[in-house]
């Protein structure tokens, strides 16, 4: 694709913010029905992402509920991004113990991250694939 031509493609996007906006007030709506969008473009085929609405952070509790959206780049090739895509969740959320609260939930939360970015680059380096969750 040209630059030409990839400049017109961009030129036909619009902000999601807009959208929204625009929706407000022509239906008059005290809050968006858009929820999230994503757009995507690879030129390799090798980035990745993940949308998870439904998560709950305690299993059978609607309060609880959190989404997830991530985009995983495919550096030289598509393995590690894929890998990611599938295990950094779970890896994430098995950092955090079961039995908090929503504060300390969220206060656990930024440790938890570490750890499972840690773990999860770990295993793939060492080719050890576990899945430690059904999702």
């Amino acid at each position: 694709m040209t630059s030409r031509e990839e400049r017109r493609r961009h030129d036909n996007l619009v902000p999601l913010a807009a959208l929204i906006s625009r929706e407000m007030r022509t239906e008059k709506m005290e809050k968006p029905i858009v929820k999230y969008g994503h757009a995507a473009q690879s030129r390799k085929g090798e980035d990745y992402f993940l949308i998870k609405m439904d998560c709950q952070r305690l299993p059978g509790n609607l309060s609880s509920t959190f989404s997830v959206f991530a985009i995983f780049d495919g550096h030289n090739g598509n393995a590690a991004a894929i890998y990611t895509r599938e295990n950094l969740l779970n890896h994430v959320l098995g950092a955090i113990p079961r039995d908090l609260g929503r504060e300390e939930w969220l206060q656990a939360l930024p440790r938890a991250l570490v750890a499972g970015f840690v773990k999860t680059d770990k295993e793939r380096n060492i080719g050890h694939h576990s899945n430690i969750c059904n999702s």
